[in-house]
């Protein structure tokens, strides 16, 4: 039997203002995940999608839904456009995946599935909306018989069937350098399968490993979800080192059952180049902790070593450098080499023009004989 909420008729409705529609659109999201606190996210402003308002007028951010395996469960939403000019939008199914930092994403396909993104059905794959405008679109979730309990994250998403091309560079000579731009929007879809209340939550850190970002060091906490349900974490990383403590704030957002996420924390003054004993101590769920103990060791900066190649000239090699001395002493030589040449090629330039200076003294010099010459023709 399924389990089903009738929807109303399908159908369209203008919006009383445009402002109203605006409102409306700022309500479609991608979701960090649920049960974490929703971020709204919207499109160019031309587009958005979002659950059907309730009993008291608000729309939830996203869908929540309760199917039993093997059952089905409807619901709606509305897609809008409170823009100015009528847009045709493609209609997609996502299924929700844990980003690589923490926090959940969503990967989008038109025109196939994959995992919970398939147990959506029953949408258009385009809708065609006049401006400040929105059109209700009913939608199946049908679960899998073979489902095991937990939560689950899909998502319906909405992508512009005419991408915009905008210029974003010339080389001057007529050529132009243009990108496309591909508007989307998704609301996620969160199916909980089997009773919340009888489902586990659990997190584990298998490793913390330390690197070096120029000056900056950072931690890359790993963060593994082996529950069925979708978590974060919040909590602290202490250290230890010389009798000196070292303190840094943790925050990671939603891990989906099953994923796993690389959580950085930057960490400045922690010591390079040696093991320093830490502890990380994260509180999620209802009042659960994971903790984590081990040393972790940030890469010091390599040495480096700095050679006079000339005059002015410096090269600097990384001590303990594989790099050949027959190399070096070749670099060497061109630098000497350049500098000979840019002398000789400063000499070569001013020897034309200091010819030419005693050229034109010569012409104007008078000569002896005619001087004389002169004089005797001016006493007689």
């Amino acid at each position: 039997m399924t389990e089903q909420r009738r929807p109303p008729r399908p159908g369209r409705c203008r919006w009383p203002s445009l402002a109203g529609a605006v409102a409306l659109a700022a309500l479609a999201v991608v979701i960090p995940a649920w049960p974490a606190a929703a971020a709204p996210a919207v499109g160019n402003g031309q587009f958005g999608i979002t659950p059907v308002p309730g009993s008291n007028g608000i729309a939830a951010p996203y869908f929540i839904m309760t199917v039993a395996a093997g059952r089905s469960a409807v619901d709606i939403a509305i897609i809008s456009n409170p823009g100015t000019s009528a847009v045709t939008l493609k209609v997609g199914r996502s299924v929700g995946v844990t980003a690589g930092n923490g926090g959940s994403s969503f990967n989008s396909s038109f025109g196939g599935c994959s995992g919970s993104g398939c147990w959506v059905t029953g949408l258009p794959g385009t809708v065609t909306l006049p401006a400040g405008t929105g059109e209700r679109q009913s939608f199946t979730v049908h679960v899998p018989a073979s489902t095991a309990p937990g939560q689950y994250l899909a998502g319906i998403t909405l992508e512009s069937a005419s991408p915009r091309s905008v210029q974003v560079g010339s080389n001057g000579k007529g050529a132009v350098a243009r990108a496309v731009i591909i508007d989307q929007v998704t609301v996620g879809v969160a199916v909980n399968v089997g009773s919340l209340d009888q489902m586990t939550t659990r997190l584990q850190i298998p490793s913390v490993t330390g690197t070096a970002i120029g000056q900056l060091a950072r931690m890359n906490i790993l963060l593994r979800n082996t529950g069925q349900t979708f978590t974060g974490a919040r909590g602290h990383m202490s250290c230890t080192a010389a009798g000196r403590g070292y303190t840094y704030t943790v925050a990671a957002g939603t891990v989906l059952p099953h994923g796993q996420a690389e959580i950085p924390v930057n960490a400045p003054g922690f010591p390079k180049g040696r093991a320093v004993p830490c502890t990380v101590l994260l509180g999620y769920g209802h009042s659960l902790t994971v903790r984590w103990a081990g040393t972790v060791t940030v890469p010091a900066p390599p040495s480096t070593r700095t050679y006079h190649t000339g005059s002015g000239v410096y090269a600097v090699v990384p001590s303990g450098s594989s790099v050949p001395l027959w190399v070096i002493v070749l670099i060497i030589v061109c630098v000497l080499a350049l500098a000979v040449m840019a002398v000789l090629l400063w000499k070569l330039r001013r020897r034309p023009d200091r010819e030419t200076a005693e050229h034109g003294s010569r012409h104007r010099q008078p000569r002896e004989g005619a001087t004389e010459s002169r004089k005797g023709r001016n006493l007689l």
